[in-house]
């Protein structure tokens, strides 16, 4: 069989390959094809669960039916603290999060994620105290931090190796698919009166949860964590009916099976769950964990914060004082966002990860100092003009953000990971991006009430910093399976060999390769 695995690889490494050829034949949309999409719009909605919240607080947030009940400002310490203790709860799950994935599978691990934030909904929702309004956020943050480890790892291990790039980057568009519901909701709730305004939106939270913790028992569990079970027929039976038709002799299914036999342990970390050392102990390891914390850090923490959850803020900073227009135009964000991020995510493959990552980062950088001028003449000298050159550059900033940033939060993490490392690792993506996200979060409320706009500054700077790390340190991933990144990661510099183009040493490598 490995044999066989090298010979397609040679084929299919090439631009040539026989017009009768399996390669030749691979169609998006076949029967078996469908039914993939279908096993893998559970793991995307479980990102609507996080972008739904994303635009859930800043909307309500500028309800002042919801301030004078918990007797909060737009801005400030205790708003933050609101913001900011949904992630501190997915802080929380995160160190047993990735031995769940590992011991009970990834189906087990977003299963449990969603029963807890049904219950933090169910309390949350009704809360008639602020105490009791961030006990429940803290129960959904704790069940989002399950899911945020176990989607991403569902879902690049599922998507199919041709298209992984699409496939995967496609998941956390659903992001603004969850903000898009929530913004327009809060929009028209905003108009009720009472407590209403605001309570409607938050058990509309139940919707997706209950829909993914019902659904995921009939997806099939992914075949590199039976794997590592043991369980190789049945790895082989799913890839068979995902990846190869419903033949267990398609190409891809022997390629991965190969592969996966060669890279893959029964005895490796993942079955201890109290070990963390295959993250740090060798060179590869440690330099695999460089582009996980860093597209962790990165992804929370480049003024998307700023931008998503303070929207409103910002705009009336700009000059737009009316609650309802802060709304509208609040709504009309992630409805640019999602069409970029989809955009984004199909042309992963083509274009590659590192150049969107450079591209966005100082994209984002530029608009960033643009908005801080912009508001600048706003404020001080009432230039109308200005204001809304700067509201141009807010949706600039998010258009660049969604578009080469949003498309590989956390599925280049979970690539960039083996499979034995893959759930703990992404856990400690997780928390690195829960850390950010909580700094950001809650400090920013505390700086944009001290000092305005000039907050902004950090970030042009930030940013900067972020373009030189990605440039040094993170590799490229596209046309390669999860497994050939092995021999990216041993190589004494990973950046130079990820940029050369995949050949069948590559899978020779992959699949002869001794740990």
């Amino acid at each position: 069989m490995q044999d066989d695995s090298i010979s397609i690889a040679h084929k299919s490494s090439h631009s040539s390959t026989s017009p009768d050829g399996e390669e030749s034949q691979l169609s998006l949309w076949t029967s078996h094809m469908y039914r993939l999409y279908a096993v893998l719009a559970l793991g995307y909605l479980c990102i609507v669960f996080q972008g739904y919240d994303g635009s859930l607080m800043p909307s309500i947030n500028a309800m002042p039916q919801y301030q004078h009940y918990y007797g909060l400002k737009s801005a400030g310490s205790s708003t933050g603290l609101v913001f900011a203790i949904y992630n501190i709860g997915s802080l929380g799950s995160l160190p047993i999060a990735g031995p769940v994935n590992d011991l009970l599978g990834r189906r087990a691990g977003i299963f449990l994620g969603c029963c807890f934030i049904i219950i933090g909904t169910c309390v949350q929702a009704p809360a008639t105290s602020r105490q009791m309004f961030l006990g429940g956020r803290f129960l959904c943050g704790f069940g989002q931090g399950f899911v945020n480890v176990s989607a991403p790892v569902f879902v690049s291990e599922l998507a199919h190796p041709r298209w992984r790039g699409p496939l995967s980057g496609l998941m956390q568009t659903n992001f603004f698919v969850g903000s898009i519901i929530a913004s327009w909701v809060t929009y028209g709730t905003a108009y009720l009166d009472g407590e209403k305004a605001f309570r409607i939106p938050i058990w509309l939270q139940l919707v997706t949860a209950s829909i993914v913790a019902m659904g995921i028992w009939f997806a099939p569990e992914t075949p590199r964590w039976l794997m590592a079970q043991g369980r190789r027929q049945e790895a082989e039976r799913v890839l068979a009916d995902l990846h190869g038709e419903g033949s267990t002799e398609h190409c891809y299914v022997k390629l991965q099976i190969s592969e996966m036999e060669s890279q893959i342990r029964e005895t490796g970390s993942d079955k201890r769950w109290w070990d963390y050392s295959d993250l740090f102990n060798t060179r590869p390891a440690r330099r695999r964990m460089i582009c996980v914390i860093g597209m962790a850090w990165f992804g929370q923490y480049s003024g998307n914060a700023l931008v998503s959850y303070y929207f409103p803020v910002i705009v009336q900073q700009a000059g737009i004082d009316d609650p309802h227009m802060q709304l509208l135009l609040n709504a009309l964000n992630p409805v640019i966002s999602w069409f970029m991020a989809i955009l984004g995510a199909m042309l992963l493959d083509r274009v590659g990860r590192r150049p969107f990552l450079l591209t966005g980062v100082l994209g984002m950088s530029i608009c960033l100092a643009i908005v801080t001028g912009c508001t600048k003449l706003s404020v001080e000298y009432a230039n109308r003009a200005a204001s809304h050159t700067g509201i141009f550059f807010i949706y600039l900033f998010s258009v660049i953000f969604a578009l080469c940033i949003v498309p590989l939060i956390p599925f280049y993490i979970a690539e960039t990971l083996s499979t034995e490392t893959r759930a703990k690792g992404t856990a400690v993506g997780q928390l690195v991006g829960s850390a950010a996200s909580i700094l950001g979060q809650y400090t920013t409320a505390t700086a944009i009430e001290a000092i305005g706009y000039y907050y902004y500054l950090i970030f042009i700077f930030w940013d900067l910093v972020e373009f030189v790390i990605i440039y040094f340190f993170f590799v490229e991933t596209k046309e390669r399976t999860l497994e050939e990144m092995t021999e990216i990661f041993e190589a004494p510099n990973p950046v130079k060999k990820s940029l050369e183009k995949r050949s069948p040493q590559t899978v020779e490598y992959t699949i002869y390769y001794e740990k």
